[in-house]
């Protein structure tokens, strides 16, 4: 369980980072004549641990098959797109566009944190396997 939140702690900055950019951009196409005062600072960080909740939720102790995975990675996206356009639209009237617009940029962060938690796992397996190899070559003397 400590290493899945660590695994979350980590999803949450790399989310809070993505968001900014994605902010960016659909406010750059959507409305480019809107601005906002400091408090839209504290937006990316809300919509970032409103979207590791759903990871908190379907944690599971056992190892799971490719399969169960992917399927709970689907449901987790799927969840984590629902909640942050209830969050987002909930209050305002619905524009179709806006939301397919947040849709995608849920979707398209969800696979990049994804990729980057990957390459970042992928290197830290490859510097333990080379320490692991050269602990090797000097007890092997």
């Amino acid at each position: 369980m400590k290493e899945h939140i660590k695994e979350t702690l980590s999803s949450f900055f790399i989310i809070a980072a993505l968001i900014d950019a994605a902010m960016f951009v659909l406010g750059i196409v959507f409305r480019p004549e809107q601005r906002f005062g400091y408090e839209v600072f504290v937006y990316p960080l809300i919509y970032a641990a409103i979207s590791c909740v759903p990871q908190l939720i379907m944690y599971s102790s056992k190892e799971l098959t490719l399969r169960q995975m992917i399927v709970r990675k689907i449901i987790t996206l799927c969840m984590i797109v629902v909640v942050i356009l209830l969050f987002v639209l909930g209050g305002s009237s619905f524009d179709i566009g806006v939301a397919a617009g947040i849709a995608a940029s849920v979707v398209i962060i969800f696979i990049a944190v994804h990729v980057i938690q990957w390459y970042l796992d992928t290197r830290t397996a490859k510097q333990m396997t080379d320490a692991l190899m050269e602990f090797q070559k000097r007890t092997d003397i």
